[in-house]
């Protein structure tokens, strides 16, 4: 019955592993080429190897030329490890982000905030309610009316002080982070917390972190979300402080530039930093290469 589930569409669904998965993937292709059967027998053979992108220990094992090696692994690449994922019906998966902050560049260098729907529009009591609650009623109606108006003027309150709380907290966050905001260089933000805005504007940290939560502001140079701002510091030898979400920017250039032949490890990483000026552990940069979802260098390799 597995062997027949096998057989369905999209091939290499039901496969106890990834390994039968790319074999199941194989066997639907052409079977005559150099390149197919050099495939096969790698999976088959060296999968672990694979895995670890030991190549030369593949090549070795299977006495075959890097060129070889590269057409087979070609054909390997084609094949999709997670053969079911594109049928999820994720309505997510298409949704589009809506800022909730607009910002643009005022001409005498000011950076001007405002929200992304505009202040809500006039909201007032129904004409017909409110005369009705000025007419004669008995008590009852007069005390349910008057329930029914303070509930109505506390709910436009609330609506006001929600967006006032907004705007002074989007308009902290650009004061504290003002060189980033002017040039969009992620190598300019600073280390910021919630209680560096909360102090600003005079409010709660949850009430930061509520109003910062899943928020986006549309820049010049793109959506930003609210949430990335908000950085740790790193000391430097000069007494100042970085943000680690620049650190990670300069992990991330290293590694793009780094032979991928013969990857950097993190102790390399971490020594290149250094003649940055970003004296950080080793195991931090462990950390933040992990956060950039940056394999380790025996995973980097490549032929």
């Amino acid at each position: 019955m597995l062997r027949m589930i096998q057989q369905l569409e999209p091939a290499g669904i039901a496969a106890r592993d990834l390994r039968e998965s790319l074999l199941i993937q194989l066997n639907r292709m052409d079977h005559t080429s150099d390149a197919w059967k050099l495939a096969h027998r790698i999976v088959s053979d060296t999968f672990d190897e694979l895995g670890a992108r030991n190549y030369d220990k593949i090549m070795r094992m299977l006495e075959i030329t890097e060129d070889e090696l590269k057409e087979a692994l070609g054909v390997i690449v084609s094949m999709n490890p997670k053969p079911a994922s594109g049928l999820r019906n994720d309505t997510t998966l298409n949704e589009s982000i809506k800022p909730d902050f607009l910002m643009r560049y005022l001409d005498d260098g000011d950076i001007e905030v405002k929200l992304a729907w505009g202040n809500s529009p006039a909201l007032r009591m129904n004409k017909v309610f409110t005369k009705l609650a000025e007419e004669k009623n008995d008590r009852a109606t007069r005390q349910f009316l008057k329930n029914k108006i303070n509930s109505a003027k506390w709910f436009i309150d609330a609506i006001k002080q929600r967006e006032n709380t907004m705007l002074n907290t989007m308009r902290a966050i650009v004061k504290l982070q003002y060189d980033y905001f002017q040039t969009g260089n992620i190598k300019k933000l600073k280390p910021m917390i919630l209680k560096d805005v909360a102090e600003i504007i005079n409010m709660d940290i949850s009430t930061v972190s509520r109003v910062t939560t899943n928020k986006y502001v549309q820049t010049p140079f793109g959506i930003v979300l609210l949430k990335d701002l908000f950085t740790e510091g790193v000391a430097r030898e000069d007494g100042t402080e970085v943000s680690n979400r620049a650190i990670q920017e300069a992990i991330r250039e290293i590694v793009e530039v780094e032979d991928k032949r013969h990857p950097l490890n993190d102790q390399q990483i971490t020594d290149l930093l250094a003649e940055r000026d970003y004296v950080v552990a080793r195991r931090t940069v462990a950390k933040y290469r992990e956060q950039l979802n940056i394999p380790t260098s025996r995973l980097r390799v490549e032929i």
